[in-house]
Order: structure tokens, then C-alpha cells, then sequence
């Protein structure tokens, strides 16, 4: 009895693992991904029906593979769907017109065709205009010889256009949220470089590492920012400027920090060794204070969209006092770069204090 509950509590036990990796917080991507899909069906269902189609299900199908996770995504295959159903439907339109004249059916099927696999291998968004020459011209339909194929057409070209207008219904902000939320997860990996090259002073080898995992985040970061563009309706520039500004602002401080690795090691004041270095030690601690007290602005501003700036402000400002307090100490190059560090710092700080439109 006793290794028989022992193997039943050990069963019960690896299944409440299991079970934990599934939580239902951890499947947002997928959820909203789902309620997109049923929304964008939904929706091509309702205007399939007002237009009377006599096929709505290849508008269904359609929807689902035009609708995606980004805007952008969406934006791309609604577009490719819309002009590769135009095109394979004007082929479709010449391979009824010759079959109408007494051509053989499959060679003229085969006649088109073959231009249009070599115009979806010249350009793979064409893809699309095989298969509607396909459904247009092979599936059997009954009425009129064009009356059923322009129907099929109108209900792909539905399936095509209502996912991109639900696609700025639902989940549409999304872009801007995960753009904060890269920005902060770059600023953490220049934090986890700060520490590396201020406080252990690794070889320059070690902190290209490093940079390659910035440059990843910084990546992600510009794909985001580009994602959130398409999601709204006015220029960024204008409603959303510090979104705009997030990209150069964080490629400079990545830079500079790189700069600032080199210029050390370059100078050679001190050789670099594990541990500690106390003359950089003032300057470590400012700059982890101030990337800290940034990305804590950019993580609320993506929760909320609102944030506290001033703390950001007051320690970069700490930053370049502890520089200036280095001084030549650190050599000539390793001072000038920390200055850049510091200055573009600030700046990126005071880029975070709110903008105030002044009414006239």
C-alpha cells in the first residue's frame, strides 16, 4: 500500500508540474491571437452574408490565413491575398473565355498556370494567384460560366479586406506596449555591460559578447517601434514622440558604452582584473542608478502609459557629477567617453519628462 500511494502522489505531483506550465497568464500571445481569429471570422461571416455570397466559406478560409499576430503581418497578407486573388482570378477570366471557345480544358489550365508558378517564384507574395486561377476555374459550379467564379472572387477578396478592419479593433495597441517593454529589456542588458566593464573590467572580447545581446534587444526594439507605426492612424511623431525617439536614443547609449570598454582598455591606466575597481566603482553605481530609474519609466509607461520622470532626471544627473569627479584619472580617452556616456544619458532622461502642447 505504501509504495503504491507513494507512486500515486509522485504520479499526481509530475502531473501538477505539467499543469503549471500552462497558466493561463503566460498564453496571452496565444489568447489574443485566438480572439482575433474568431472576430476576423466572425466579421467576414456577417458581410458575406449581407453581400448574399453564394460560397462564403472561401471568404472564411481566407480570413484565417490572412489574419496574424502583427498588424503589420495582417497588413502584408491581406495585401498579397487581395492583388493575388486580382491576378488569378483575370487568368481564371482568360481560362473561361477560352473554354467557352471550344479549348481543351486542362491545357489551358496548364498553359496558365505555368506563367504564373514563374511569377510566384519571381515574387512569392504572387503565390496566391495559382490557387485562385484553381478555384475559379477548376472546382465545378453551377449557373452562368462567370456568375459563380466572380462570386468565389468577391468572397476571397472579402475574406482578404474585413481582417484588416478587425485587426485595428482588436488588440491593435498592442505594438506600442511591446515596444516600451523592449526598450526595457535593452536598457537591462546595457546594465548586466555597465557592470561588466565598470565594476569587473573583463576583457574587451567579453563585453562584444554582451553587445550582441543588446544588439538583439535593440532589434527587437526597432521591429516593435515599426509595428506600432502601422497601428496608428496619425504620425508618431506627432501623438507618440518618445516612441519615436526610443530607437536612435538607446542605439547612442549602446554605443557608448562599447566606447567606453574600448577607451579602457585602450588607455591602459589599469589593467583589466576580477573584482572591484574602486576608482570606477562612483561611476558604476551612478549609471546603475539612472538605466534603473529609466526602465522603470519605460515599464510603466508600457503598463499604463504614464510615468515618473524626475527620478531619471536627478540621477543622471549624479552621473555626470561622479564623471566630472573622475576626471583624468581614468586617461583622456576613457574620459571623454564617459562624458559622451553621461551626456547622451541625460538626454535620454530629460526625453522622457512629458511634452506640454501650450494652446493658443
Amino acid at each position: 500500500m505504501d509504495s503504491a500511494s507513494a507512486s500515486s502522489s509522485s504520479r499526481i505531483a509530475r502531473l501538477h508540474d505539467w499543469l503549471g506550465g500552462f497558466r493561463l497568464s503566460s498564453l496571452g500571445p496565444e489568447l489574443r491571437q485566438t480572439t482575433r481569429i474568431l472576430a476576423a471570422v466572425l466579421a467576414t461571416e456577417i458581410v458575406a452574408r449581407l453581400l448574399r455570397l453564394n460560397e462564403p466559406y472561401w471568404a472564411l478560409i481566407t480570413a484565417v490565413i490572412v489574419t496574424q499576430a502583427r498588424m503589420g503581418q495582417t497588413l502584408e497578407a491581406g495585401r498579397d491575398q487581395v492583388v493575388g486573388t486580382l491576378v488569378g482570378a483575370a487568368a481564371g477570366a482568360v481560362a473561361i473565355s477560352l473554354s467557352l471557345l471550344g479549348w481543351p480544358r486542362w491545357p489551358v489550365f496548364a498553359g496558365l498556370l505555368v506563367p504564373l508558378a514563374f511569377l510566384a517564384a519571381l515574387k512569392p507574395n504572387l503565390r496566391l494567384a495559382g490557387v485562385t486561377l484553381v478555384v475559379v476555374f477548376l472546382f465545378p459550379a453551377a449557373g452562368g460560366p462567370f456568375s459563380r467564379p466572380i462570386d468565389r472572387v468577391l468572397a476571397i477578396l472579402t475574406g482578404a479586406v474585413v481582417p484588416l478592419g478587425m485587426s485595428f479593433l482588436v488588440f491593435h495597441s498592442r505594438a506600442r506596449q511591446l515596444a516600451f517593454q523592449c526598450a526595457g529589456e535593452l536598457i537591462g542588458t546595457l546594465q548586466a555591460t555597465r557592470k561588466e566593464i565598470l565594476s569587473r573590467r573583463v576583457p574587451v572580447a567579453e563585453v562584444e559578447t554582451l553587445n550582441d545581446r543588446s544588439s538583439d534587444a535593440l532589434r527587437a526594439l526597432i521591429g516593435a517601434v515599426t509595428e506600432a507605426r502601422r497601428e496608428q492612424f496619425s504620425a508618431v511623431e506627432k501623438t507618440d514622440p518618445l516612441l519615436v525617439r526610443l530607437v536612435p536614443m538607446l542605439r547612442r547609449l549602446q554605443s557608448d558604452i562599447l566606447f567606453v570598454a574600448r577607451a579602457l582598455a585602450d588607455d591602459g591606466v589599469h589593467a583589466p582584473v576580477p573584482g572591484q575597481d574602486p576608482m570606477f566603482e562612483p561611476v558604476s553605481n551612478a549609471l546603475a542608478a539612472v538605466l534603473d530609474a529609466v526602465r522603470t519609466a519605460l515599464d510603466e509607461e508600457a503598463r499604463s502609459r504614464r510615468h515618473h520622470w524626475s527620478e531619471a532626471a536627478r540621477r543622471a544627473v549624479e552621473l555626470e557629477r561622479a564623471v566630472a569627479f573622475l576626471g583624468d584619472r581614468a586617461g583622456p580617452l576613457a574620459r571623454f567617453t564617459l562624458e559622451m556616456l553621461a551626456r547622451d544619458t541625460a538626454d535620454l532622461a530629460v526625453a522622457l519628462k512629458p511634452e506640454r502642447r501650450h494652446r493658443r
